[in-house]
């Protein structure tokens, strides 16, 4: 769908994904992520959404959000206009004038549980950090300490002078709003944190589907076409899981050869593992793994 498309979506959930693929950045250092957080927050004050989970990457964006499609788009189109002033005035480049975005509908509890494990996941995918301990986004406050490491100011308590300073609007701001001068804004100051808590009461609930819910991942980067990786680590537990799903729990190495092969079909297709990752997962030579992906009883496919 196009972005003119978009617009004309009724309320409900929406994922919005903005370009991953775009090689530049839009956050360089500490100083704009901040600024990143407050811009999240404003939104909230200048269009009719409600936000419930998002996070700032290197060089895109991802929020779940409630509200008309054509709402959702204002925002997108904010962020882009807010963040150019700030690249900008910072000496960076601008987002190129056909950065675009994707709005995915949330039609179902179990797709929007599967989002937000996305949402988290994401910087852990990228190697910045352990799941949950990314400070850019809303992990902050999911089953997280970590907040109440840092001191946060009211907005009550600061001038209208210093709060048009800190945010770059004379917009009148929330007095129960949290600043901090290392992290911009506190989270909970704006985001629906409640729909997080009802899918997810405990943080045992919580990180076990965070680090072990494979196929939630792969069916959000599948639906934005975006590409995900595996740790090696995490290959074998899919492997494991596979094994007591289609191979009545049996070990791997007591699957026959062409057990094997029907094995690196399920990796291949339904996680999109890549063939050098196989071999090595299946001991297998690298060109086994190809001639099985390609073969007619196994299901023609193209490896990367």
């Amino acid at each position: 769908m196009k972005r003119d498309e978009y617009k004309h979506l009724p309320k409900g959930y929406y994922h919005l994904a903005t370009d991953g693929k775009w090689d530049g950045a839009i956050f360089h250092h500490r100083e704009q992520y901040a600024y990143g957080m407050i811009l999240m927050g404003l939104v909230t004050l200048w269009f009719p959404v409600e936000i419930y989970s998002f996070t700032l990457m290197n060089n895109h964006i991802h929020i779940i959000f409630s509200g008309t499609g054509d709402a959702c788009m204002d925002v997108f189109h904010y962020l882009v206009r807010k963040l150019n002033i700030r690249l900008r005035k910072d000496g960076f480049p601008e987002l190129p004038p056909d950065y675009g975005c994707k709005l995915v509908p949330i039609e179902s509890r179990e797709q929007l549980k599967n989002i937000f494990i996305y949402l988290d996941r994401n910087p852990y995918e990228k190697q910045y950090c352990v799941p949950a301990g990314y400070p850019w986004g809303t992990t902050l406050i999911h089953h997280s300490r970590f907040k109440n490491l840092f001191t946060w100011t009211k907005a009550s308590s600061l001038s209208k002078r210093e709060l048009e300073r800190i945010t770059g609007t004379r917009t009148t701001i929330p007095a129960d709003w949290e600043f901090n001068p290392v992290l911009g804004l506190n989270p909970d100051s704006f985001v629906r944190n409640d729909k997080f808590m009802e899918l997810f009461p405990t943080p045992k609930a919580y990180e076990c589907r965070l680090v072990k819910d494979y196929e939630a991942i792969v069916e959000v980067a599948d639906a934005l076409d975006e590409e995900i990786s595996f740790s090696a680590d995490e290959v074998e537990g899919v492997i494991s899981a596979l094994l007591r799903k289609h191979f009545s729990g049996r070990e791997l190495r007591q699957l026959n050869h062409d057990e094997k092969g029907r094995m690196a079909v399920l990796l291949s297709q339904n996680y999109h593992i890549a063939v050098p990752q196989i071999a090595q997962a299946l001991h297998l030579q690298e060109y086994v793994v190809k001639q099985f992906l390609n073969a007619k009883d196994y299901g023609k496919r193209i490896t990367r």
